[in-house]
């Protein structure tokens, strides 16, 4: 048992123990400073067995079940559809999907300039939907938005796009 005093004592009185000691303390100073965090995180499980959206874009056209033209930018001058592609995943039971389309003229309270409704099912699970919206004559341009609900208030994602 005395061995094992002197040892610690040793141990602890040498120069490496003693700068170890000291670099540990400075660490847990430094790190306990700062300011305040400005990030955060989050995780959740993927698909888990609810309707997900795998994927969605904005596009000039829709050219055999895909996306043609992917952009964010449309000309009203060339331009005279605006395409929603959505590719869906977990779809086992009918559902509804509603996509609300928002031009600049539209105040938050307004309601959107167009609005659709579709049920729809799988036979495997996954699904493509697509939607669009005919640009308006005259022009309406500068910044609109696209939303996208399932099954009455459940958002899952909207898209900003300009038409210029």
């Amino acid at each position: 048992m005395h061995h094992v005093y002197t040892f610690i004592r040793t141990l602890s009185a040498g120069p490496c123990s003693l700068f170890g000691i000291v670099l540990l303390s400075l660490t847990i100073g430094v790190s306990g400073c700062g300011e305040d965090p400005s990030g955060g995180s989050g995780f959740t499980d993927v698909a888990r067995g609810e309707p997900t959206i795998i994927d969605s874009v904005l596009a000039n056209n829709i050219l055999e079940d895909r996306p043609s033209g992917i952009t964010n930018t449309f000309f009203a001058e060339f331009d005279d559809q605006v395409f929603l592609w959505i590719l869906w995943t977990n779809i086992t039971e009918r559902h509804t999907v509603e996509v609300s389309w928002y031009s600049p003229e539209d105040d938050p309270e307004d309601p959107p300039f167009w609005t659709e409704k579709k049920s729809f099912t799988s036979t495997t699970v996954d699904k493509i939907t697509w939607f669009y919206i005919d640009l308006p004559d005259p022009d309406i341009t500068g910044e609109w938005f696209v939303e996208i609900h399932l099954d009455g208030d459940l958002f899952e994602r909207s898209h900003y796009f300009w038409v210029e």
